[in-house]
């Protein structure tokens, strides 16, 4: 079974091609994939595809649920701790918080440890890490949604540890001082003064910068996942079942890598849009077919994790579904 680019168009078309699966493909059929859209700014590439689970699980972002006051994400008592979180879903409908999501507020801001799914009318206690070593102080009485994920260098290190504590004891813990060690990195190499050591204050400094290269890419319309590339370089591939919960991350996740390639040295060489496209679909199928480890979702569903050819990631699957796919390069 692999990921090929096997898709059927409409005759005629319009723009973005018309695109039409035979019928909803489950996790023991072959998943079909097509690239639709490539795009370059500088050294930075975004390749955007389709897959035929796209819209076949009817679920929200977490962005979007926090909005419209769905959900609330607060410390799980009034001391607080650290590495842990109580997140309420007050509606019926399932509300899905990415690997790398970054909260504010509360006695400090977080990242959340592993993509998560929340049932209907829950209340599910969640394993994130501090992304602000500095302050352990309360600045309200809940988190709210950040507008950036964590760049890819840190979601990859905080990957492996969640994945080492999944064998060795189930939870979803990520090592924190590793995760600081990583805040530092960040501030230190894009030379950010910050009082409490914020990964957030990056944002402060730089955010106008990173939106005007982010706000260059376009959200291509009937996808659902994309591959990003420095220079021809793989770096991070995310792909959604919801097309919708795609457009709420696709500018969090391109901030993402333009924050990851900002302190970093130029590739050089051509960029071939043609090779993208045939890398992102070689990444595809080789998350296909890597050896996955099975574990208890944080929430609902059930994670595969995979640490294998230079590929480090997970699927969150939920009722034969797969709901959120992601793979970074290793180092």
């Amino acid at each position: 079974m692999s990921y090929k680019e096997q898709v059927s168009f409409n005759d005629t078309w319009n723009g973005d091609p018309q695109i039409k699966f035979e019928s909803p493909i489950t996790k023991e059929q072959e998943m079909e994939t097509r690239v639709i859209s490539v795009q370059t700014q500088k050294n930075l590439s975004v390749v955007q595809f389709i897959s035929s689970v796209i819209d076949t699980f009817d679920y929200v972002s977490l962005g979007r649920a926090v909005s419209q006051n769905l959900v609330e994400m607060k410390e799980i008592n009034e001391g607080g701790s650290v590495n842990n979180i109580f997140v309420v879903n007050h509606s019926d409908k399932f509300v899905f918080m990415m690997d790398g999501d970054v909260i504010l507020g509360a006695k400090q801001n977080r990242i959340i440890n592993t993509s998560i799914l929340l049932p209907p009318q829950s209340k599910t206690q969640i394993k994130v890490s501090c992304v602000e070593q500095g302050r352990w102080s309360k600045v309200s009485d809940s988190f709210m949604p950040s507008d950036f994920a964590a760049p890819s260098s840190m979601r990859m290190n905080k990957n492996k540890d969640v994945f080492s504590s999944l064998k060795q004891n189930g939870t979803h813990y990520a090592d924190q001082s590793k995760v600081w060690q990583g805040v530092r990195e960040n501030i230190s190499e894009l030379k950010i003064d910050s009082d409490t050591g914020a990964l957030n204050d990056v944002l402060r400094e730089k955010g106008e910068e990173f939106q005007k290269t982010t706000d260059k890419f376009t959200i291509t319309e009937n996808v659902n996942g994309l591959a990003i590339f420095t220079g021809n370089q793989f770096m991070v591939l995310d792909l959604f079942n919801g097309s919708e919960v795609y457009k709420d991350y696709f500018p969090k996740l391109v901030k993402g890598a333009v924050w990851d390639i900002a302190a970093k040295k130029k590739t050089s060489g051509k960029i071939d849009g043609s090779e993208l496209k045939y890398k992102t679909l070689e990444v595809l199928d080789k998350i296909e077919i890597v050896e996955k480890k099975k574990f208890k979702g944080a929430a609902a569903g059930e994670e595969e994790r995979f640490e294998a050819d230079n590929l480090s990631g997970f699927q969150l699957n939920y009722d034969n579904k797969l709901i959120h796919l992601t793979a970074m390069k290793m180092n």
